[in-house]
């Protein structure tokens, strides 16, 4: 008979081809072929699946046509293996003999094979009792060298709502896509499939490259191995059975975001290995079929099923675009390592990331040093300097200088200063009512400037005397202050951070410090000696997890007639307090948010946070209102309109949540901050603050510095966080007020220019060698941003009924 081929496919999963094939019907009465002999292959390789191992061998010992041999391959447990002798002692159990994985041990299993078709089950799957008599007729046919099977998942709890059946692969099973009757495919899955032995006899089997170890999500080798079966015999078929099932068990942990993103990425890494292997061309062709049809499809019924009254259906749609981005993620991060061995053997040496740049604070009424190249982590040097450049302790700008062999003079050092900001230096200059320099000396106070009218002992005796309006408060009087911190009590700065906060140069405040871990810590006990010597300290508990839950116990144990935010990992300027309050000239101010600088820039991750934008938002004041943003710059002040912006819809832009002011009493008629939003509920708060009618400042001398996280790991998830963040925030702005929604959709093709174009304004400072899979976990988390929202809001909906 004539059979088409299905929907296109991926991943493990048999995938389907394009082309009609012909092939016997398995009904037909038996020829010559039908004395076929049958072995099948379980691999196992641990105790604690032991309850699976039995039932997959018993589904198989009961099935209707018997198998003429069973093997149980054992991957490197001899305790295992004596195991499963003595309670099988009927079966072949043999140790793998080649390095430890599934494609080893199945290559294992087929060498001790006797029969003419080798069938593959899973340790944690269960045939059903005709599953062998499914897949063994169609051998009639000498041009079929494989079938395979449908597997459903067996749950061990409820399938999650958020998992769409498009990506069921990611469990082990098959899926929305596949054919619906017999069909030729591209490749079968692997805990459920068969192949002639003779075909594995040629082709080597299963490629160790390729394939699980132990419990490492990845996978591929049979679709390596159907291709390379094809590409030797151009004629032969690969058919598909979705009468020929098995029940393949799903554990707990399997139906989690984190398995799905681990195994997302895990299989675009394997597809880039087997392109390489196979080809492109044959290695992702049926891929780019099923992320054209299959996932568009699934969107778009998500979306309807929303429109139906299912919610969950917005969760599954996220859940395909994001998958789609995670994989696309592991393919593009393996082509750019050129990976060509298995995921989980020694991985090829990575490209040395940037050097480590010496960050470094320089006040100009101080002199300029000296910048060794020396000290660096492990004894390294250092590439580059950033230095934060202060008159009078006004921030001016940021620095970059890269540091020659030997370092860099302090000549060299007020040369590139002086080049990249003698405009502000002037005009900080003339606001002090003192000459501008022709020149700038790099020497300490008591030196001249040269032949400049003014030089560095003018400048200092200019912040002795009080003549710059700089160190002069705006607001000249001392509203009381509520300082809160929100805790864990596990940051080891966390000290740190309470001894610059009671150092502050501000004579009325309060620090409020919301102990929120879920189990008792020291926190308590530190406040408690602290609050002993200092009254200004004070210790509460939230016990609901999360940092809006802590801030909201802050702001209602605020007494000051201002709550400023802060996080426990910073060191504070002196002068942040003063000049956050300083930021609150107007009656229509709301909010100030502060600059947060990089404390140290030693590794790859950290540098790449700065590339990525970091959290400082630059030395000039800015201010937001609902009307535009207006940047205070040296010759005047410059304005953006709406109309030709994202504005108000770049919360990200007005600055951090580690560091901002509000007025007690807006804050708390605006309602705090929303716990829905998960790592989104600062940048919400900014919004809604804008979006209400208040203007909100960004003052650069309120500074804070932050020690951002050393490891890429790290850094991966902040990039993920941040995207669910803005996402979930979007989604609340779409979801609460129809005329934002409208505004918002008009800006979509703006903003997805902005998100995904390299020269953006977010994009422009990400430089070579910038991980891209940075920017994919980013875009990632953005568009699971609104089931994230959508799934907070249900909880909160049936918490609050």
């Amino acid at each position: 008979m004539t059979i088409h081929a299905g929907s296109a496919a991926t991943s493990n999963a048999s995938s389907s081809t394009s082309d009609p094939v012909t092939v016997l019907d398995p009904q037909a009465p038996a020829g010559p072929g039908s004395t076929l002999t049958v072995t099948v292959v379980i691999c196992v390789y641990t105790d604690r699946r032991w309850p699976q191992i039995v039932k997959a061998v018993r589904s198989v010992l009961t099935q209707n046509v018997p198998a003429a041999q069973v093997v149980v391959v054992v991957d490197h447990n001899p305790a295992l293996m004596a195991r499963v002798r003595a309670t099988f002692p009927e079966l072949t159990v043999v140790a793998n003999s080649g390095p430890r994985g599934l494609s080893a041990a199945r290559n294992t299993g087929t060498g001790r094979a006797t029969g003419d078709i080798v069938a593959f089950l899973d340790d944690d799957a269960e045939a059903e009792p005709d599953w062998l008599a499914r897949l063994l007729p169609h051998y009639r046919d000498e041009r079929v060298l494989a079938v395979g099977g449908h597997a459903a998942p067996a749950w061990e709890e409820e399938r999650p709502l958020w998992l769409p059946p498009e990506f069921d692969w990611v469990v082990g099973c098959s899926f929305t896509g596949l054919p619906t009757q017999v069909a030729p495919v591209r490749n079968v899955i692997g805990c459920n499939m068969s192949f002639r032995r003779s075909v594995l006899d040629r082709t080597t089997g299963f490629d160790p490259a390729l394939g699980r170890v132990g419990r490492t999500p990845v996978g591929c080798e049979e679709t390596e191995l159907c291709i390379r079966v094809r590409q030797l015999e151009p004629d032969a078929v690969v058919l598909y059975d979705p009468a020929a099932r098995v029940r393949h068990r799903v554990t707990v942990d399997r139906g989690t975001w984190r398995y799905f993103r681990q195994r997302c990425f895990s299989e675009g890494r394997s597809k880039a290995v087997v392109a390489r292997l196979v080809g492109s061309d044959a290695g992702l062709a049926t891929e780019r079929t099923y992320t054209r049809r299959t996932l568009p499809a699934g969107v778009r019924r998500g979306l309807r099923q929303v429109r139906d009254g299912d919610r969950a259906g917005l969760l599954r749609s996220g859940a395909i675009v994001a998958g789609l981005l995670v994989t696309a993620a592991g393919y593009l991060t393996a082509r750019a390592r050129r990976a060509s061995h298995a995921v989980g053997e020694q991985a090829p040496r990575r490209r040395p990331g940037p050097p480590p740049v010496r960050v470094l604070a320089v006040e100009l009424s101080e002199g300029v040093p000296d910048v060794p190249d020396t000290g660096g982590p492990d004894g390294s040097r250092y590439g580059a300097t950033q230095a934060l450049v202060r008159l009078h302790g006004q921030p001016l700008g940021l620095v970059d200088v890269t540091l020659p062999a030997g370092g860099l003079t302090a000549p060299a050092l007020t040369a590139a200063i002086r080049a990249r900001l003698s405009a502000a230096i002037d005009a900080h200059l003339r606001q002090d009512g003192l000459p501008t320099l022709d020149r700038l000396d790099p020497g300490p106070p008591g030196e001249t400037g040269g032949p400049g009218p003014a030089g560095v002992a003018e400048l200092a005796a200019a912040a002795a005397t009080g003549s710059c309006p700089s160190r002069r408060p705006a607001v000249q009087y001392a509203p009381f202050v509520s300082v809160v911190v929100p805790t864990c009590g596990g940051t080891p700065l966390f000290a740190s951070t309470l001894d610059s906060l009671s150092a502050l140069e501000y004579p009325h405040y309060e620090i409020v410090v919301v102990d929120n871990a879920p189990h008792p810590t020291d926190t308590a006990r530190i406040l408690i000696s602290r609050s002993a010597d200092d009254p200004r300290f004070r210790y509460t508990r939230e016990p609901r997890p999360g940092v809006a839950h802590a801030r909201n116990r802050g702001l209602a144990e605020a007494r000051g007639a201002f709550v400023a935010f802060a996080d426990d990992d910073l060191l504070l300027d002196r002068g942040w307090l003063r000049a956050l309050v300083d930021g609150f000239t107007d009656d229509d101010v709301a909010g100030v948010t502060g600059q947060v600088l990089a404390r140290e820039l030693d590794t790859p991750s950290q540098i790449w946070l700065e590339q990525y934008g970091g959290y400082g938002k630059g030395c000039q004041q800015r201010r937001f209102n609902r009307a535009g943003s207006t940047t205070v710059e040296v010759g005047g002040a410059h304005r953006v309109e709406p109309r030709r912006s994202l504005h108000p819809y770049l919360p990200g832009s007005y600055g951090s949540g580690a560091n901002m002011a509000f007025r007690t009493d807006v804050l708390r008629r605006l309602g705090g901050f929303d716990p829905r939003l998960r790592s989104g509920e600062d940048i919400d708060v900014l919004l809604r603050t804008v979006l209400a009618g208040h203007t909100l400042a960004y003052e650069p001398g309120a500074m804070v510095w932050h020690t951002h996280r050393r490891e890429l790991r790290a850094l991966r998830r902040t990039m993920y966080q941040y995207g669910v963040g803005l996402g979930a925030v979007l989604t609340k702005c779409i979801a609460s007020d129809p005329t934002t929604r409208r505004d918002l959709l008009r800006r979509l093709p703006r903003g997805l220019a902005y998100a995904l174009w390299p020269g953006s304004a977010k994009n422009g400072g990400k430089q070579k060698g910038y991980p891209a899979s940075l920017t994919a976990l980013e875009l990632c988390g953005l568009v699971l941003g609104p089931a994230y929202y959508a799934a907070a809001a249900a909880r909160s909906g049936r918490s609050r009924a």
